[in-house]
């Protein structure tokens, strides 16, 4: 690993220009570059990139416009700055429920369309009677693609993004690769498999559906478990069902007529589905065991599957040099204790790199040999004292709430205080040789060392925050 002077040595003149002029040029580095800038240069050029997307952003998204005049910030002098205006992972699910069950996709979109820099004033959504609908009414109607997260709070966040936001997303997920698995997947091709839907809006379905042919460099060698799409519907009904179940409140009224209306359906995925994994799995044995590849997915997913696979007695699928990549945490789920020892055994291979990421990221921070999460110079972290909401020091260690600035957001406010609590490492080199700061990889979910509480206290006034969500909701007379 590289740990030169980046700025004399890796990059030219012409390119550290490119980058403070352009901060989404930071995408285009290399692994190499990226993990060996000087902490001086990456603050520079982050201050110049937070400067020119908040330039940008203030004029175009209403929402934000609303909370930096709440917290009286209107320049970004300081990277600190951008503290009070993040936004709470709860703002792209602050909808109310109602709109979705009574099919106020009107109310949802005129919503939405104060978080995005793209007009949605004009999107007819006269004919939508669900979620499906409406997000498709969206994208027909705009040049937006919609992602959605995976639900399991009980409502679904909705990530508005552009084409060329994707194509950041695809250098950023490919840099993410190369780290977990050290192969460059702008060069080298290998089956990919994914356990899991063919197509969908969650954020797995869209990146995989976008770029898994690419990486496995044919439709041919591109190998999903279920056909079909993965419904945001029934992704918000299991989410809401699994909540309400926590809660004891399955027997609300609404929620009984959202699980009669999608009965057939769920009837007919739950019947089908165990003759989709065989034949996934025969897939694997018949054509490709043995051989090197690609096995992308959550890591719900990829446990879900190896333990399918178990109950047929399979095990060491494929090659030890397979790339295996996954993330996206537990998500609360019950697993074994030796979940990874046994997906590593079914796998054939003698480890399992993952990242860590959200719908709301660009890309994800990849971890490396020592088992750290790695922060890209395009993410601005920030970590925040749990009791006051204040920006901690960004310097030593520190243990927190984590928020962070994404620098490659178009079609939304890339800043968000996170529900993560976290150990940063602001100073201190990784011993893989890569430099930046990085994360302990023991990050937990703050509502659930704390019996589902996560009360957010804010970096600026919580009375201009609250103010700022009910500007969200207040809709009715628009």
């Amino acid at each position: 690993m590289v740990t030169e002077n980046i700025t004399t040595h890796l990059l030219s003149g012409e390119r550290q220009s490119e980058m403070f002029q352009n901060p989404q040029s930071l995408v285009n580095a290399t692994n190499e570059e990226l993990f060996s800038l000087e902490a001086d240069f990456v603050h520079r050029v982050q201050l110049a990139g937070a400067r020119k997307r908040f330039e940008y952003f203030i004029p175009r998204i209403k929402a934000l416009k609303k909370l930096a005049d709440e917290q009286n910030i209107s320049e970004i002098t300081s990277l600190n700055d951008l503290a009070p205006i993040l936004f709470q992972h709860t703002v792209y699910k602050s909808y109310p429920l109602a709109f979705i069950e009574k099919k106020k996709f009107d109310k949802l979109t005129a919503w939405l369309d104060k978080l995005t820099t793209h007009d949605l004033s004009t999107i007819v959504t006269n004919e939508c009677n669900s979620i499906d609908s409406w997000l498709e009414a969206i994208e027909k109607q705009s040049n937006i693609r919609i992602v959605h997260s995976t639900g399991t709070s009980g409502k679904l966040s909705f990530l508005p993004r552009s084409e060329s936001e994707m194509d950041n997303f695809k250098q950023a997920f490919y840099l993410f690769i190369e780290v977990l698995t050290g192969v460059n997947p702008h060069t080298t091709h290998m089956p990919v498999f994914f356990p899991s839907f063919a197509d969908g809006r969650q954020l797995a379905q869209r990146v995989l559906s976008r770029f898994g042919p690419m990486l496995a460099g044919s439709e041919g060698e591109y190998h999903t478990a279920i056909p079909g799409y993965l419904s945001a519907d029934f992704m918000s009904l299991a989410g809401r069902l699994q909540a309400a179940k926590a809660k004891g409140e399955l027997g609300k009224l609404q929620m009984l007529k959202a699980l009669s209306y999608n009965k057939g359906e769920l009837i007919r995925l739950k019947r089908n589905r165990p003759k989709y994994m065989a034949a996934f799995f025969d897939n694997m044995i018949s054509n490709y065991r043995g051989r090197q590849v690609f096995m992308l997915g959550t890591l719900t997913s990829m446990i879900e599957a190896a333990l399918e696979g178990e109950k047929q007695g399979l095990s060491h699928v494929f090659a030890p040099n397979s790339a295996i990549v996954t993330g996206g945490g537990l998500k609360g789920q019950t697993v074994p204790d030796d979940w990874y020892e046994r997906i590593c055994t079914f796998y054939g291979v003698k480890s399992i790199r993952d990242g860590y990421g959200m719908t709301e990221t660009t890309g994800y921070m990849p971890s490396c040999e020592q088992n750290h999460y790695h922060i890209y110079p395009h993410f601005i972290p920030f970590v925040f004292d749990l009791v006051d909401g204040q920006v901690l020091p960004r310097k030593g260690i520190q243990t927190g709430r984590f928020g962070f600035y994404d620098l490659l957001t178009e079609s939304y406010w890339g800043g968000f205080l996170t529900g993560d609590e976290v150990t940063i490492h602001w100073d201190e080199q990784c011993t893989c040789g890569r430099t930046g700061p990085w994360l302990e990889k023991s990050i937990h979910r703050i509502s659930e060392k704390n019996d589902g509480d996560d009360k957010i206290s804010c970096a600026g006034s919580q009375e201009a925050y609250d103010s700022f969500i009910d500007y969200l909701l207040d809709i009715e007379e628009e």
